[in-house]
């Protein structure tokens, strides 16, 4: 019986030794909104697979560095014949990338797996292999940094052709030390799928990074960025609006101080943190007015600056303006109600940033206590200024009568319930110094009778 169980595992460990052994590939692989990148090293050679996941398919690019200045890349694109273009280039600004005759490593064409092709939004795969750099393998974290690029139009066939701009375009790094099955999908879940956030490339735009490495240059200028705008358009510009709504009928200093918080302070901070932006973009080496939260800075730092030039132009006209002119021209109203538009918009542009913060840096999302602010300031505004709109009557009563908001010159038509000895209180100054007289209250005909 022993005999039987020792022959029958000998039997068994000589079938095991039969079956072929699941190698494992060296590389990585990232997906993003429109792309998965696989990177698969063989020995000498790396395979880089482009998966499209966006129609239509114009053309993929793969680029070397952290920049589109000076970049070796290959750009691929399928023909209508099925044959697949393959173009070395070079970049050499925010301009075409050039075709380049003698690139530093020479790539081919090569056939993608079927692996590649698991992706539920996969359009097409494109593939070319090329020598590895030995010198990002040679570092003991063998990251590869990479720029990648996507459009929707098709060149023509030949190498050379020109192409038009990319519809969408960002950074990664792919760890070219790591290790993947080689019979099971190697590019990562789609974004809706359910994956820790350190799996995601988010290549929309973004650089995969290390939450725990220290910030970037780029990075810092994107916070200073953040910060000052935030600041100038979400707590200066509303503390202004308030100030407005509700100061106007209690100070006469309401203007001022509205004046004083809306250009001189909050002037200087919302447009140095609004050039830091770009200074951030230019730095990295990205695509300036690329995506909406970009063309709506812009477009709302042109709002803020009529917003102010129309304030000063309104308290000019106002300062020189009849007695009979109207109290609230059309003028008036437009200021306030392209001031309550700014400000929301600048509510929905603050929260696009702290979404643009994991495409610009890799980095994961914007902290819940940033989250959780922004929530609580989205009502708290609207709340306070509505609040204040229940003052418009009293405005409107000092208006019609010229009553300087704040001041005591205040005549009670009767005495309060709770208070019968007073039945009116006034300053000293309540009537003009021109129209006090030594004439006096009787004259001498109403003495004698």
């Amino acid at each position: 019986m022993l005999r039987s169980l020792c022959l029958l595992g000998l039997a068994g460990t000589a079938w095991l030794k039969m079956l072929p052994p699941v190698r494992a590939l060296q590389g990585d692989g990232k997906c993003g909104l429109y792309l998965c990148v696989n990177a698969t090293v063989h020995e000498d050679m790396v395979t880089y697979e482009m998966t499209g996941l966006e129609e239509p398919l114009g053309w993929l690019a793969l680029g070397w560095g952290t920049r589109m200045e000076g970049s070796q890349m290959i750009i691929m694109w399928p023909n209508d014949d099925g044959s697949t273009t393959l173009s070395h280039r070079r970049a050499f600004g925010h301009t075409e990338p050039l075709p380049s005759e003698y690139p530093p490593r020479h790539a081919k064409i090569a056939k993608p797996r079927v692996s590649t092709l698991w992706h539920p939004k996969a359009v097409g795969t494109l593939a070319f292999t090329i020598p590895v750099n030995k010198t990002v393998l040679s570092w003991s974290n063998p990251t590869e940094r990479l720029i990648w690029a996507y459009s929707k139009v098709r060149p023509d066939k030949p190498p050379y052709s020109e192409l038009t701009q990319h519809y969408s375009a960002g950074f990664l790094r792919l760890d070219l030390g790591g290790t993947m099955p080689e019979f099971v999908p190697t590019v990562q879940p789609a974004p809706h799928e359910e994956v820790t956030v350190p799996e995601l490339s988010a290549m929309d735009g973004t650089i995969v990074t290390d939450p725990h490495e220290p910030f970037q240059r780029h990075e810092r200028i994107i916070i200073a960025h953040g910060v000052l705008a935030s600041f100038g358009f979400l707590v200066l510009l509303p503390a202004g609006s308030l100030v407005a709504r509700w100061g106007r009928t209690l100070t006469p200093k309401w203007f001022s101080i509205h004046q004083t918080i809306n250009m001189s302070i909050a002037a200087p901070l919302i447009t140095i943190g609004w050039i830091l932006g770009p200074i951030a973009v230019m730095d990295h080496q990205a695509t300036h007015l690329f995506d909406a939260h970009q063309i709506t800075g812009v477009f709302l730092l042109i709002l803020y600056y009529l917003q102010v030039s129309l304030g000063r132009y309104i308290h000019r006209r106002r300062a020189n303006a009849p007695p009979n002119a109207p109290k609230h021209p059309a003028s008036n109203v437009l200021h306030v109600a392209l001031g309550l538009f700014v400000i929301t918009l600048a509510f929905v542009q603050t929260r696009s940033g702290m979404e643009e913060w994991k495409i610009a840096t890799g980095r994961s999302h914007i902290s819940h206590w940033c989250h959780d602010l922004w929530n609580i300031w989205v009502v708290v505004m609207p709340v306070a200024y509505l609040a204040g709109t229940f003052l418009l009557r009293r405005q409107f009563y000092q208006e019609r009568y010229g009553i300087n908001p704040g001041s005591s010159n205040y005549l009670a038509l009767s005495p309060s319930p709770g208070n019968t000895d007073v039945v009116f209180e006034a300053s000293d100054d309540v009537l003009p110094k021109e129209v006090e007289s030594n004439v006096p209250l009787l004259s001498p005909h109403s003495r004698g009778s």
